[in-house]
């Protein structure tokens, strides 16, 4: 599978969760599990996405 589709899939998940989060804040009656959960997606999509194009934290 070509390096550039996979690197963005994993920038996209990351989007995805970001959005995901600021939805999820914004309700009234929030679901905790639910933001760490997505809190959790962003930061490992974020870490495959800076190990896919060679970034070490």
């Amino acid at each position: 599978m070509p390096t550039i589709l996979v690197q963005l899939a994993y920038l996209v998940i990351f989007i995805w969760s970001v959005v995901m989060i600021v939805q999820d804040i914004q309700l009234s009656r929030k679901s905790w599990m639910n933001i760490l959960l997505h809190i959790a997606v962003a930061i490992v999509s974020l870490n495959w996405f800076l190990q896919s194009i060679g970034y070490r934290l």
